[in-house]
């Protein structure tokens, strides 16, 4: 726009984005009150803004960690320029010395001086917020991932009771909460729970919630590292009082803290940043699980011909701005929700993020939906299950143990049954007994004459609602609706149901329910039911407040904080509110606008306003129910049996939809992570885990589902102080080994005071065991225990990270001596030591020369992806799935399972055992001349020198490493749309003799001469390609083109890049023994390079694109201009190829196909010539 703009608008960024505004050019304005600068060759114009400026949003850089964003940032902002190319690098430089001519003043000034001036306008305190900027920078980078997950934590608590908010009297606080209108931006703020307030949650799940909860916790935890892995999208269901919600809890609790880990590998994250969300249909629904409604969290409008309503511009940013960062989306209650809201809301998502795409659905957000179908559908209207957004995307697991009702199996039971039955079939007779026996107690009134009923029409809850006023309350007041003057309105007709609205009637001590979402998250929203105390009055002596104590203490809490009347109270209290659905709704503008108190009677409630609450006694009318899973969901309301209680029975109420079923069976089950555990009299399950305080952690450490399916379970850092406190932690079936720190060196050892540190073992009472005594103090912490006649010996020990690593490995070893060599060794615990880190590792080299090896080698163990835990024995485990690594929530350190034949694993040399390829080379003579005269790409002819060199005529030999096993953990996702690429790709595997060949025989340097193709005489590649009938198809040049192209090759299209270039780096990291050699001097280590190449936009080089051609098994010919094709071997057969070009210049590749679009073939003799 530089060429448009006049001279008098020479102004900064920030003063051009705050003080004016973009208006249509083809827009007709009558007597502007500024005048319109029309511009040259832009096709709209600009003029000032009239009542106040703008807010200017603007990003974020880091100072300390991104100084030429940072300092390119600020410059955009306060520098008048007229083009970009006025801003000179390095930014930071420029800022500090530069210059730049002020064509009004006519003279030089300085850079640093304009943009300070500018800044000042906009930021008054730039001295002291630029001192709190670098501090909390600093802080930043210090800071453990546990303070960042408390800070998010308890976040919003710490919000709520520690600021000082103004009393009501303020004008400007009354202008900012109370005159909201459809523009308005919704709070995004949720009801987090702290770590204290969820801990009990967590301790208490299942093991069929805990199944699910670490399968998306593994997902998040994939998430965290790798933006480009699939959304996530899940339902769960499950009868009533499965415990979906609290599950949903947990869940939403262990993300956040996941994802608040992003600020820590990120610095300049922000920390308001909102990385998971919940969502509900119904504000009651929303205030149960602490999130929002779908409505108000995403700007939906709640009349059905207002779904579909776009966005302002401003609202939009604004949204954006808010959920730019969101990674996880909770829905709950989705079987209340209908199908064209579900549309609106892929359709919002869609719009807030920016991906518009026909195969990406839900702004590519991941989403877990929390629901029952067998419940109540939506009212006059389809279930999301109808909707194409809803089967093809999702898939699902059931919950089946029921925890409401888990003290009433007979109770449990039925309900279960009936959940289920079709319209046609019978009831069972001995839940029409039970049922009938419910009715009989009805009729012997023995029940509270307070107790909630429930019906299925609002005529009937009406009715028992006037009934129970009567009879419970004196001095009933009628409440009419008030017009914009606040005078009542007697005669006020409404105009959907043109009928006269009746006054509300009510009284102290009435049991009443909010009807309109007055604030979702404080808990004031539309279903929540409490008690009347008092009526308030205003100077007139009109009731302008009624003070309410909620059934839950948690509604108003932030309320009472902020209201005079309130403050210190249990109670809370409410006004008038306009006539709207929601409360975003209202135009308070409008002159005929009415108020009324937004309460009604809630003695009783009709059945889709009972969904989702639990009560201890209910009365239920049956006779008018005519949807289906009314029956189920009313008589699930409640705990037990004996407070169920029905005024009539109608067995043939009680129908499910029978299209649950199908739809069901249709979609597609989670695949739960099997426990590698087997329970058979050969096999030993060990479990080990450093569980960071056994004192705190063994509520969560008993419940977990994998500890009771072990049979020796192996702890470190358990943090007791003697050797007798381990009686307090029992577990049945198991017997307690324990070593405290103090107990484990001797009296000088500057550990021995340390607090910290101590080792316990479980074993199952009916295993064989013995502990072996040391007799001498080696200052180790450890315990050796044997399983008797087995020759099987388990060493549990920790390395403290203050303990010398020689001095450990010297205790070590002279336990070790002590063992009978024929004896099989396993070695656990947490040795401090990161098997990941390309630093030297002293411990485990020593280890690996006395003949163990690590079996979880190369997998992390820790949350924060290192791997300290480790399990080295001196035997080879006969089985493939014999290690895991199981999640925990309550240790930094994951736990490591093992399941061991110890009647079969025998003793091996780890030293001399060679992985041997399955693989023969048909074709390795006549690739060896084609591999030695060509390279790939400015990084293929590097490699770091070993200090072997391979030649073509010698055997190749590994390294001395042991295969214990597949790496089951490191598998990828399946996923429907890419099922044909599962198809054709095989990571599970091992290189072949002829790929590391290939990779040996890359030379540093390799002359010209060899390179040129002997009868060249084309001008170009596509000629050199247009002579074998070739041609090139272009690919897009973003750093993946070489996975593209790959692509392109097998699929005639560019968009699986990103699996192929996954799966290949999933090949190498398995691998990363046999490969880390023929890394290049870019990287340090080859764990380096995987970190690096798995990055999005990252140029291919000679080693992935070789394991491209492995997992294929394809082999890839690269042509380039004036060389000859170079064949990556990827398969035997010379016939299975994939063509592709390299231009050196632009380090780029493209397609390469026949003239008939089909993939060409090139036999080995032209390959030769060629």
């Amino acid at each position: 726009m530089s060429g448009d703009v006049s001279t008098d608008i020479t102004i900064c960024m920030a003063d051009f984005a705050s003080e004016y505004e973009i208006v249509s050019i083809n827009k007709n304005v009558k007597n502007p009150k500024t005048p319109i600068k029309r511009l040259k060759t832009l096709n709209f114009a600009v003029k000032e803004r009239v009542n106040r400026n703008a807010i200017i949003r603007y990003p974020y850089f880091n100072r300390e960690t991104d100084k030429e964003n940072y300092f390119e940032n600020l410059l955009c902002l306060y520098l008048p320029i007229r083009k970009r190319d006025d801003l000179k690098k390095p930014y930071e430089l420029f800022y500090q010395i530069g210059e730049i001519f002020d064509n009004r003043q006519q003279c030089n000034l300085k850079v640093k001086d304009v943009v300070h001036e500018n800044r000042r306008k906009y930021e008054s305190n730039i001295k002291e917020t630029g001192e709190a900027e670098s501090l909390f920078n600093q802080l930043s980078l210090t800071l453990k991932d546990n303070d960042w997950v408390e800070i998010v934590a308890n976040k919003e608590s710490n919000n709520i009771w520690s600021r000082e908010i103004e009393q009501e009297e303020n004008p400007d606080f009354n202008v900012m909460y109370k005159t909201k209108n459809k523009n308005t931006f919704s709070d995004m703020r949720q009801t987090y729970c702290t770590t204290n307030e969820i801990r009990s949650l967590l301790e208490s799940m299942n093991h069929e919630q805990q199944e699910i909860f670490y399968y998306v916790r593994e997902w998040c935890m994939k998430r965290l590292h790798n933006p480009d892995v699939e959304p996530l999208r899940l339902f769960i269901t499950g009868g009533a009082g499965t415990g979906k919600s609290h599950l949903l809890k947990c869940l939403h609790y262990e993300a956040t803290r996941i994802f608040s880990r992003k600020k820590q590998l990120d610095p300049d994250e922000n920390i308001n940043e909102i990385h998971t969300l919940i969502t509900a249909f119904t504000g009651a629904a929303a205030v149960n699980v602490g999130g929002l409604t779908i409505h108000s969290a995403f700007g939906i409008g709640t009349q059905v011909q207002s779904l579909n309503n776009q966005l302002s511009c401003d609202k939009l940013n604004s949204y954006r701005c808010k959920l730019q960062s969101l990674k996880l989306l909770f829905v709950d209650e989705v079987s209340l929700i209908q199908v064209n809201l579900w549309g609106a809301m892929h359709s919002r998502l869609t719009q807030i993020m920016g991906v518009h795409s026909n195969t990406i659905v839900f702004g590519n957000i991941a989403i877990i939906a929390i629901g029952d179908f067998y419940q109540c559908s939506p009212v006059a209207c389809s279930s999301i299950y109808s909707s194409l957004l809803w089967s093809d995307h999702f898939e699902y697991v059931e919950l089946k143990i029921n925890e409401r009702q888990k003290t009433n199996f007979l109770f449990s039971q039925m309900l279960n049954r009936i959940r289920k039955l079709k319209k046609k079939e019978d009831i069972k007779k001995e839940d029409h007994d039970l049922l009938e026996q419910c009715h009989q107690n009805y009729l012997k009134k023995e029940y509270h004459r307070e107790a909630l009923h429930i019906f299925a029409k609002n005529a009937q809850v009406d009715a028992h609602n006037e009934e129970m006023i009567e009879k419970c309350c004196t001095d009933i007041r009628s409440f009419y609706e008030v017009d914009a003057n606040e005078k009542q309105v007697q005669n006020n007709i409404s105009k959907q149901t043109k009928t006269n609205k009746k006054p509300l009637r009510l009284a102290k001590n009435a049991r009443v329910m909010i009807t309109k979402n007055i604030s979702v998250n404080d808990g004031l929203a539309n279903g929540v039911t409490g008690r009347i105390i008092d009526f308030l009055e205003d100077n007139n002596k009109q009731i302008s407040r009624i003070i309410i104590k909620f059934d839950s203490n948690r509604v108003g809490r932030i309320h009472r904080i902020n209201c005079r009347y309130c403050h210190e109270e249990e109670s809370v209290c409410v006004t008038r509110e306009s006539d709207t659905t929601d409360q975003q709704e209202s135009d308070l503008r409008s002159k005929k606008i009415m108020k009324q108190f937004p309460l009604r009677l809630s003695w009783a409630m009709a059945i889709h306003k009972a969904q989702g609450i639990t009560v201890d006694q209910v009365i239920i009318s049956t006779k008018d129910m005519f949807g289906t899973g009314m029956g189920y969901t009313a008589l699930s309301r409640v705990r037990t049996l004996e407070g169920l209680f029905l005024i009539d029975l109608h067995p043939n109420k009680f129908y499910c939809n029978e299209n649950v079923d199908k739809i069901l069976s249709q979609m597609k089950n989670i695949s739960k992570k099997e426990l590698i555990f087997r329970q058979s009299s050969d096999s030993l399950n060990v479990l080990c885990h450093n569980i960071e305080g056994l004192r705190c952690n063994f509520n969560a450490f008993k419940n977990h589902y994998a500890t009771h399916k072990a049979d020796i379970i192996c702890l470190t850092e358990t943090w007791l102080i003697n050797n007798n406190e381990i009686n307090n932690f029992q577990i049945n079936g198991y017997i307690a080994v324990y070593q405290s720190r103090s107990s484990s060196f001797s009296t000088n050892h500057p550990l021995h005071s340390q607090k910290g540190g101590g080792i316990a073992i479980y074993f199952r009472n009916d295993l064989p065991m013995k502990k072996i005594q040391s007799t001498e103090n080696l200052d180790l912490e450890h315990i050796i225990v044997e399983i008797e006649n087995k020759n099987f010996i388990i060493i549990v020990c920790y390395r403290s990270a203050q303990q010398k690593k020689l001095e450990f490995l010297e205790n070590l070893k002279h336990h070790l001596e002590c063992i009978d060599c024929d004896d099989r060794i396993l070695i656990v615990g947490d040795l401090n030591e990161d098997s990941l880190e390309s630093k030297s590792k002293t411990i485990s080299k020593a280890l690996e020369h006395l003949g163990f090896a690590n079996i979880f080698k190369h997998l992390p163990t820790t949350s924060s992806l290192t791997s300290m835990d480790c399990a080295y024995s001196n035997f080879v485990p006969n089985k493939k799935e014999c290690k895991q690594v199981i999640g925990t929530f309550y240790s930094f350190h994951e736990a490591l399972a093992l399941s061991i034949n110890i009647a079969k694993d025998n003793i091996t040399d780890c030293n001399e055992t060679n992985h041997k390829s399955n693989h023969t080379m048909e074709i390795s003579s006549t690739l060896n001349l084609i591999s030695s005269v060509a390279t790939i790409s400015q990084y293929s002819n590097k490699r770091k020198a070993t200090a072997t060199e391979k030649t073509n005529n010698k055997k190749i030999k590994n390294k001395p490493i042991l295969r214990i096993i597949n790496d089951s953990n490191a598998s990828t996702n399946d996923d429907d749309r890419n099922s044909h690429i599962k198809n054709i790709i095989q990571v599970d595997k091992y290189p072949s003799k002829r790929e590391l060949q290939f990779l040996s025989d890359l030379k540093e340097a390799i002359r010209l001469s060899e390179l040129s193709v002997t009868d060249f005489t084309s001008n170009s590649l596509s000629e050199q390609l247009s002579a074998l009938n070739f041609c090139t198809i272009k690919i897009i040049g973003d750093g993946n083109c070489f996975f593209r192209a790959i692509s392109h090759q097998l699929f005639g299209d560019e968009t699986h890049h990103r699996r192929l270039r996954s799966d290949a780096i999933s090949y190498i990291t398995r691998n990363t023994s046999s490969f880390e050699s023929f890394v290049s001097d870019e990287d340090t280590s080859i764990y380096d390079y995987i970190s690096r190449m798995n990055k999005n936009y990252t140029y291919a080089d000679h080693l992935v694109i070789m394991a491209t051609a492995s997992i294929l098994n394809q082999n890839i010919i690269i042509h380039e201009y004036g060389k000859r094709p170079l064949l990556i071997p990827g398969s035997d057969d010379i016939d299975q190829q994939l063509h592709i070009a390299y231009n050196p210049n632009k380090e780029h590749y493209d397609s390469v196909k026949s003239f008939d679009q089909t993939i060409p073939v090139l036999s080995i003799h032209d390959l030769q010539q060629n």
